[in-house]
């Protein structure tokens, strides 16, 4: 076995978005940081085609604006507008102000703007960033165990033998984590508490003919049916040339639009011209503006609910590797809770189970912050379900009920519609994806829908075939064949 002698303050295993955050962070503060990566070039092995980015930053944290901007002005544009922009606004009026207090302007415009980019091309252009600031990248290594002294993790084993040393470990390692496996912290994922996520994304050739319906540009407007702030909408996702939208949702999603009724309304209207003009149902066949084949596809399980324990003595797991999602805010709010244990030399596993609570922005206001009597609508807000960043244990963290879920995304005028193939689903707060990595509904939430098909859990392994069928039928076929 090879030994390397070199020593880091910090080693942060997977160079995806949240890992590339964390050491651009931490090496920005002095830290010797070391980021790995196993494939040949950060972001290949990331998730999903597009991005919301900088989506909703909370407003203290300004350094986080300031990188994933300063990311976005170094991606190539195709031409001026090829990442699309929105404009969110997640109040419509004084009462619903409230649901969304946690979620507040970053410095200058920021708010305003949203853009749907290339995943891959944004996390290299992250981890650029990350070498700037003083991180040392390695790709093409893989890590495939820890060290121990003790109970005290000390760094990780390479496949080619090799150990590298360093005083704390961050696995960012994906959703599959070889660390957390490693380290105990995982066993397995209650396949009935994770998340199913399918998507393909198609780049725009041209916006010829693209939407009609909304006067100011070519939009798409799922925003609230009460008068908005700004003219264009509460939620306006904008599809320019070039940019780059997520179609084809999973089959499972049915359930929540059923459950969320089909009234006639503006909104359901424009999702019917939706689906016209787009195939969005199927997309068998190329729609004027788009290529002859999509951009991407991903098919997989995200598992959850969050790890109870993301810590040990050395070691934090981040990001998906602890079923807590997020484009870079995972790898923020660790690098911001290491800083300090790290300059006082503390990385002991008291000091580092502070963690489990970090790791969650919301769950760190002071009881000054919160309104006890607007707390739980602020804590069940629809944009929980848009960054996905409670992982699968929503109801199980909030004790509500999918009755009260689904009756604040009502209060709350939700801008954000997931998917479902059939439009005749889709109402008022009916759900439709249109940008960014697919937002996923809990298998559990599907259990009442298909009773006993997904309550047996002898049947998963066939869901595991359907999604193998499925990718070898997509790599020939360039379609997607939905199950039910």
């Amino acid at each position: 076995m090879g030994v390397l002698t070199m020593t880091y303050d910090v080693i942060v295993v997977g160079a995806g978005s949240n890992g590339a955050t964390a050491a651009y962070f931490l090496a920005k503060r002095g830290f010797k940081t070391l980021l790995l990566e196993m494939s040949r070039t950060p972001g290949d092995k990331c998730h999903g085609a597009t991005e919301y980015a900088p989506g909703i930053i909370f407003a203290n944290r300004p350094e986080l604006v300031e990188l994933m901007e300063r990311v976005l002005n170094k991606i190539p544009h195709l031409h001026p507008g090829d990442l699309g922009s929105g404009a969110f606004y997640y109040y419509v009026n004084k009462e619903n102000k409230v649901v969304y207090k946690t979620y507040t302007k970053p410095p200058g415009d920021t708010w305003k703007k949203t853009h749907g980019v290339n995943n891959q091309d944004f996390v290299r252009e992250l981890a650029q960033e990350a070498v700037k600031a003083g991180a040392e990248l390695r790709t093409e290594t893989t890590v495939t165990d820890v060290i121990w002294d003790g109970d005290v993790i000390k760094g990780v084993i390479t496949e080619k033998g090799d150990e590298i040393r360093a005083r704390l470990t961050i696995a960012a390692d994906g959703r599959i984590s070889t660390i957390a496996k490693k380290a105990g912290l995982l066993t397995k994922w209650d396949v009935n508490r994770c998340l199913y996520q399918y998507g393909e994304a198609w780049k725009f050739r041209s916006d010829e003919e693209m939407f009609e319906y909304v006067d100011y540009g070519r939009h798409i407007f799922f925003g609230s049916t009460l008068t908005p702030p700004y003219p264009w909408g509460a939620c306006t996702l904008a599809l320019r040339p070039g940019g780059i939208v997520t179609v084809n949702a999973p089959t499972s999603w049915t359930t929540i639009g059923t459950m969320l009724g089909t009234g006639k309304n503006s909104r359901h209207v424009y999702i019917q011209n939706f689906y016209k003009l787009m195939e969005v149902k199927r997309m068998l066949r190329p729609c004027v503006g788009f290529p002859d084949t999509p951009f991407q596809r991903s098919s997989t399980f995200m598992p959850g609910p969050p790890l109870k324990k993301p810590y040990m003595a050395g070691l934090i797991i981040c990001g998906d590797a602890g079923a807590v999602g997020g484009i870079c805010g995972s790898g923020h709010l660790a690098a911001q809770f290491l800083i300090p244990l790290l300059e006082k030399g503390d990385v002991s596993e008291e000091a580092l189970s502070g963690f489990t609570t970090a790791r969650f922005r919301w769950q760190r206001q002071s009881d000054k912050e919160k309104d006890s009597s607007t707390f739980e609508l602020s804590e069940l807000s629809p944009t929980r379900l848009m960054h996905w960043s409670t992982g699968a244990g929503f109801i199980e963290q909030y004790q509500c009920t999918v009755d009260e879920m689904v009756e604040n995304m009502r209060l709350g005028a939700s801008p954000i519609i997931l998917g479902a193939p059939n439009p005749e689903k889709c109402g008022e707060f009916g759900y439709i994806e249109t940008g960014a990595w697919i937002i996923a509904t809990k298998i559990n939430f599907m259990l009442s829908m298909y009773g006993t098909f997904l309550q047996n859990p002898s049947l998963f392994p066939l869901i595991m075939k359907w999604v193998q069928k499925n990718q070898e039928s997509f790599n020939k076929n360039k379609v997607f064949d939905h199950p039910f």
